[in-house]
């Protein structure tokens, strides 16, 4: 893919205002489920590993993007075990994941998570049809191990490289969402970069864990 992004604020546009309100409210309703989960079987999700509980909250995610999304038009879903996408018409498909506040994400480096990560065309660039792909998900806070606001992501070429992250919307629980940027690049390459912190990263060559996290 040529080193030319759209903004968040393009492809927020894009997707309409039911699918990111529809996938920030998912997201924010999962949030909700580990409250829930954690209030009511303490002992369940402190004997959760890491990659235990975020497939479990990736299954709260789906599950809830799927009765927020299914009649939406131009929206479909694809699982097949492991990978779950959601496109959007043939423009977008978009990932479920983790996010570190850095905006790096974990994934088992498969051939698929590889391409996907790297926006390596697929099978409808035969058709002259090009996807973004992008992800979305919350930030999650290892020490308290606890889900913040819903995000959306964007990267192309490594699972930790963002080119843009920024928050969504939500209402689930009663909650207002911002769409204020978080840590963007300009779409072209130019302007600030994305800032070096110097905090631990996850290692894309050594986990443990699946599509799911």
């Amino acid at each position: 893919m040529e080193n030319s992004y759209p903004s968040p604020d393009q492809v927020l546009e894009h997707l309409g205002d039911k699918v990111v309100d529809g996938l920030g409210s998912a997201i924010s309703g999962a949030r909700d489920d580990l409250a829930e989960y954690r209030a009511a079987v303490p002992h369940f999700v402190a004997d959760h590993s890491g990659r235990g509980l975020a497939g479990w909250i990736h299954d709260r995610m789906w599950a809830r993007a799927i009765a927020l999304l299914e009649d939406v038009d131009d929206v479909s879903f694809v699982d097949v075990e492991p990978t779950r996408e959601i496109y959007v018409r043939a423009d977008y498909r978009i990932r479920m994941k983790r996010h570190s506040r850095t905006g790096a994400i974990r994934s088992y480096p498969t051939q698929g998570a590889l391409a996907f990560i790297s926006q390596e065309p697929d099978l409808l660039s035969l058709l002259d049809i090009t996807t973004l792909n992008i992800t979305v998900g919350y930030e999650w806070d290892d020490l308290t191990r606890s889900m913040g606001d819903p995000v959306m992501s964007l990267r192309d070429g490594s699972f930790d490289d963002v080119i843009w992250m920024v928050g969504l919307p939500f209402t689930a629980g009663g909650g207002t969402g911002t769409i204020a940027p978080i840590m963007p690049t300009a779409p072209d390459g130019t302007g600030p970069a994305t800032p070096s912190i110097d905090v631990p990263r996850y290692d894309t060559t050594s986990h443990e864990g699946t599509q799911d996290e």
